[in-house]
């Protein structure tokens, strides 16, 4: 479920991303460990949100990588 604040700022969760990505949340989870995708993790339950800019801009280096 994609979370948006009240400022319209939109979050992902690692599902979501690998789904858009058509991998694994474990791959997505390996990005964020390597610092290849910048993710914010909460503090109640450790989960990880990655926010739309963030997402696009990773995006960006995966088309720039080609």
């Amino acid at each position: 479920m994609t979370v948006t604040t009240n400022s319209q700022v939109v979050f992902y969760t690692v599902t979501e991303v690998a789904e858009l990505l058509k991998t694994t949340p474990k791959t997505i989870r390996s990005y964020i460990a390597l610092k290849l995708l910048n993710a914010h993790q909460l503090p109640n339950n450790g989960s990880y949100r990655i926010n739309k800019s963030d997402y696009d801009n990773f995006i960006t280096g995966l088309k720039v990588g080609k």
